[in-house]
């Protein structure tokens, strides 16, 4: 890591101002401010570098307080030797002389890093340097630092140009470590990195290279991710404490104070540590008093500060302020004070708290989605003799963390020992999904269900279990009596309460699959109005997530991939919101869905990698397979079969976990990957086996883009007739759009597909709209529409570069047939308008020569004459060889370039 050049990232208009400055005349010097390491030392060598590339002479100068105690002490070395009696004004004249130089050659440039700490006389010289123009100055100065600013005369009196740094943007910084590290980076680990250094390029350094020496940072599946916890090194602690400067006990106390828990009322604060000390360090930047947009909330100014006093603090310390945070009157609904009671209750040295207390404590961290705190709270109160609501808190802990046979076992006890209809039915809803989501072991859950039903008084209780059987209903691949089910629940239980939730999730998810999005879509709305986030607890969070998924699947079958990659980048943002969880994966998985619907494979393929890494840990949904299925499409789209064949094995050793209504994803994707493999009768076998299933558990829009998908495989009549009957059960217009997709291919219908194409980009569905527009060149050609062919060709070719594709030999398989260098000269001057006399001087050649190139370059392309270049022009890149190994030529029929759900 050290030997690794970081590349200047996110300064693109700080160098624009800088290379003004330099080509400027006269030259004009520049005042570069920011924080402590935001990269004000590397944009002022970037400024000395290409000084010295224009010829300038330079000069580098870096000023320090011990420096400062002598006069022009940080500018020493540029100086000669002096006299011991010289004068002030003496020393200044000769100071001037040594670096301006004798006024002959380029202006000398001279960088002093850190100027604020410049003694006066220095900074009188500086100011002289600059009013004569006699040399450019680039100075960087500290923003905050307790000295004054010595460069602000210049740029407000005009004769320095101010560039201010703030720290990187999340984007930015996930791309430079992305560059730095020379891959992909997990979406939780950037997001990790973002919260911990801020975009601070040197706390992002120094955590990098502590992460990979240390080897918590590592590769895996293609992608870095950092293991464990993400804790500033030593060397990093002594950045960050010499930045923080000299600080007295009060104000340490109170940073002691806020490493316990941030952010804390200003009250708390002031009582555990002094109002002063306080006040001290918010005038110095330290913390600040507005923590979540809310007055009164203190919190350290970066996070950084908080683990390094943290790391430093005794722990016998901490403990100390966490018993009398907790022995205080503080906000209980505060998530902070939860926090940092939960803690105390389990640090020992007072009287165990019973195990109600610890329970519910558990609860409320679990709804915080901190499931390794909750665990250690349930556990507890289980020691304290705690009952059902004990055990119950556990398997809230242990659920998403992905124990399946733990939550199995301990859901059974917790249901043995239950005394209330309540606790035996929350026992039992969890016992049911997570047998049949975690466990694929739908049948017995089933089972566990119905022996449970009988035994129930409360109407409560009957509406849950009945609002579960409606989720196991469509996991058994019975969507419509899911809704049907769940639409008798939420007719009688009351809107917001479990049972009404849980109907709503598993009426959205029926709806999703059956054809009706607009209707899944609205239960979606409705569900997540009575939901908070977030809310880690069993029921809420599986609601949650099950609601995602629904509206995931809702605009994927309806043919929306821009609101659906609008949806995933959303839905993803929230969940990293929150401390890291299964639902991290989830939110991967429909980022892949999403971009694989759009076309966008390569960056679908990175989604579903994190996922996949993800979901192979912890699979409490049964989302597994799903992600298999896609990440195996996306590997045969980009041409890897070797890597989908894999992951179709994978499919086949599990396919027993597999929830069956997700049946159809799991044989598409089969199907797909096989005639990648050209096994083409075993890929009409499972495609015919992928609509079946989805057919007879009523799943019209599965079925409907499993035809689609997989047409080419066989029956395209068959699968004309199917659709359209199909479209007429569809509450979207997408169902019939595929149709006439598949009606058009038959019929050889140019016009038509080139009017489908538009329609599917329009809707986001990029690679569809490229093999619209492929086969529309295809059946223009065949009817010798040589121009039309041409130009549905160049609208294929965008569409797939724009998927990412540009390279894959899908690609070149689309691209027109090649012109020779020479072919492609003259057509790029003929397009900008030149005579064929005009070209043939320019190229050195006869008129006739032109005329020729001409004509062939007319005859490949298509076109009848020059005003029709700039149209077929393509502007492909450089081909390695043609398809098929056979030069020259283009086949288009039954080319398509995907073939996915």
């Amino acid at each position: 890591m050290e030997a690794m050049r970081w590349p200047l990232m996110g300064r693109e208009a700080e160098l624009r101002t800088m290379n003004a400055a330099l080509t400027a005349r006269p030259e004009r010097s520049l005042v570069i401010t920011g924080p402590p390491g935001v990269g004000r030392s590397r944009l002022a060598r970037e400024a000395l570098t290409a000084a010295a590339q224009r010829g300038h002479p330079t000069a580098w100068a870096v000023a320090t307080g011990a420096a400062a105690l002598v006069p022009l002490g940080a500018l020493a070395h540029l100086l000669p030797a002096v006299d011991d009696g010289a004068t002030g004004l003496a020393l200044l004249q000769r100071a001037t002389a040594a670096i301006a130089g004798d006024g002959t050659g380029p202006t000398p440039v001279l960088a002093v890093d850190d100027a604020h700490l410049l003694d006066q006389m220095s900074v009188t010289l500086l100011h002289q340097l600059a009013a004569s123009g006699a040399v450019m100055l680039v100075l960087t100065v500290r923003t905050g630092a307790t000295e004054p600013d010595p460069a602000a005369p210049l740029w407000k009196d005009g004769l320095a140009d101010r560039i201010h740094l703030e720290p990187l943007r999340r984007a930015e910084l996930v791309r430079l470590v992305g560059q730095v590290l020379g891959g992909d980076v997990d979406a939780r680990t950037g997001e990790r990195l973002w919260h911990l250094s801020q975009g601070n390029p040197l706390f992002l350094r120094e955590l990098l290279e502590d992460g990979v020496w240390s080897g918590r940072l590592t590769k895996c599946e293609g992608a870095w991710r950092w293991q464990d916890a993400m804790l500033p090194s030593q060397r990093l602690c002594e950045i960050v404490l010499a930045q923080l400067g000299q600080l007295d006990a009060a104000e340490w106390r109170v940073l002691e104070v806020l490493a316990t828990v941030e952010p804390l009322s200003a009250r708390e604060v002031e009582a555990l540590s002094s109002r002063e000390a306080v006040a001290r360090l918010e005038r110095l930047g330290v913390v600040v008093d507005d923590a979540e947009g809310t007055p009164g909330l203190v919190r350290t100014a970066h996070p950084l500060y908080t683990e390094v006093v943290r790391s430093r603090t005794p722990e016998a310390v901490l403990r100390s302020i966490r018993r009398e945070l907790l022995a205080g009157s503080g906000d209980d609904r505060s998530p902070a004070h939860v926090a940092a009671r939960c803690l105390a209750l389990l640090d020992g040295g007072e009287p165990v708290p019973d195990a109600g207390q610890l329970t519910a404590a558990a609860r409320r961290a679990a709804a915080m989605l901190d499931h390794r705190l909750a665990g250690r709270l349930a556990r507890a109160a289980v020691e304290a003799g705690g009952q059902a609501p004990a055990y119950l808190a556990l398997v809230e802990a242990t659920t998403w963390p992905g124990s399946p046979v733990e939550t199995e076992d301990l859901t059974r006890h917790a249901a043995e020992v239950a005394v209330t209809d309540d606790d035996r039915v929350e026992a039992t809803v969890i016992r049911v999904l997570d047998l049949a989501c975690a466990l694929g072991q739908v049948a017995q859950a089933q089972a566990v269900l119905d022996a449970v039903v009988p035994a129930v008084r409360s109407d409560h209780g009957r509406s849950l279990l009945a609002a579960t059987g409606a989720v196991l209903a469509f996991c058994s691949g019975d969507p419509v009596g899911a809704v049907d089910q769940a639409t008798a629940v939420r007719s009688t239980a009351r809107e917001g309460e479990p049972a009404w939730q849980l109907a709503t999730a598993a009426a959205a998810l029926g709806h999703a699959v059956t054809g009706a999005p607009r209707s899944a879509l609205a239960r979606v709305a409705e569900g997540r109005a009575g939901l908070s986030w977030p809310d880690g607890r069993s029921v809420p969070a599986f609601v949650h997530l099950a609601l995602a998924q629904a509206e995931v699947m809702a605009l994927r079958l309806s043919g929306r991939a821009r609101e659906l990659e609008s949806l995933a980048a959303d839905l993803h943002r929230r969940n990293l919101a929150g401390p890291e969880w299964y639902g991290d994966a989830v939110a991967s998985l429909h980022c892949g869905w999403a971009a694989l619907a759009a076309g966008r494979v390569r960056v679908a393929a990175r989604w579903l990698v994190s996922a996949y890494t993800g979901l192979r840990r912890a699979d409490p949904l049964g989302l597994l397979p799903v992600c298999r299925s896609q990440l195996a499409m996306a590997r045969a789209l980009l041409g890897d079969v070797d890597a989908a064949r894999g992951l179709v094995a994978e499919l086949d050793e599990a396919a027993s976990a597999a929830l069956p209504v997700y049946a159809p994803f799991v044989l598409v994707a089969r199907a797909v990957v096989a005639g990648a493999q050209g096994h083409s009768a075993e890929a009409a076998r499972l495609s015919r086996e992928a609509a079946r299933s989805a057919a007879e558990q009523g799943q019209v829009a599965t079925e409907a883009v499993v035809l689609h998908t997989t047409f080419r495989f066989g029956r395209p009549l068959h699968v004309v007739d199917r659709l359209g009957v199909l479209a007429r059960r569809c509450e979207s217009a997408y169902v019939q759009d595929l149709a006439d997709h598949v009606g058009a291919i038959v019929a050889e219908n140019g016009d038509d597909l080139d009017v489908l194409s538009r329609r599917f980009e329009e809707a986001g569905l990029l690679l569809t709209a490229a093999d619209a527009a492929a086969e529309a060149a295809a059946a223009h050609e065949r009817r010798g529409a040589r121009r039309a062919a041409a130009t549905a060709m160049a609208r294929a070719v965008t569409l797939a570069r724009e998927c990412g594709l540009a390279g894959s030999q899908s690609l070149q398989a689309l691209l027109p047939p090649s012109l020779t260098a020479r072919e492609q000269e003259v057509a790029r001057l003929a397009s900008l308008g030149l005579s064929n006399v005009q070209i043939a001087d320019r190229l050195v050649v006869s008129v006739r020569t032109v005329e020729a190139h001409l004509s062939h370059i007319y005859g490949k392309l298509g076109i009848t004459g020059r005003t029709e270049l700039s149209d077929a022009l393509v502007d492909p890149p450089p081909r390695t060889g043609p398809p098929n190994g056979a030069r020259g030529e283009l086949t288009l029929r039954g080319r398509r370039l995907s073939a996915r759900l």
